[in-house]
């Protein structure tokens, strides 16, 4: 989904998008609520393999490091990101589903 049309579902401006994906702006959870109806996501979706301890002091495995776990996490970005530019949404779909089978495999 374009950010553009993110924003204009969220009755936010692109620029703001673009704020909370960098990290510049903090997200409220309400608007963290609404962006999940809109992905249909459940809110978990954004936390997913954070490690407990950097979770606790703020610290996300996505600011980097030479971790595993935080090449785990780059490299979760820069799949969502590649993603994200799919423009067919069934596309999208089959593209999850198949994440999910090579998961269970």
């Amino acid at each position: 989904m374009p950010q553009k049309e993110l924003a204009r579902q969220l009755g936010i401006s692109f620029q703001q998008v673009q704020k909370y994906e960098s990290g510049a702006n903090r997200i409220s959870a309400s608007k963290l609520w609404q962006l999940c109806d809109v992905l249909d996501v459940v809110p978990g979706y954004f936390f997913e393999g954070l490690n407990g301890a950097k979770a606790r002091t703020g610290q996300s495995e996505a600011a980097g490091g030479a971790d595993p776990e935080s090449r785990s996490a780059r490299q979760v970005l820069d799949l969502n990101q590649a993603f994200q530019k799919i423009p067919d949404s069934r596309v999208r779909r089959q593209v999850v589903q198949l994440v999910k089978s090579l998961g269970r495999s």
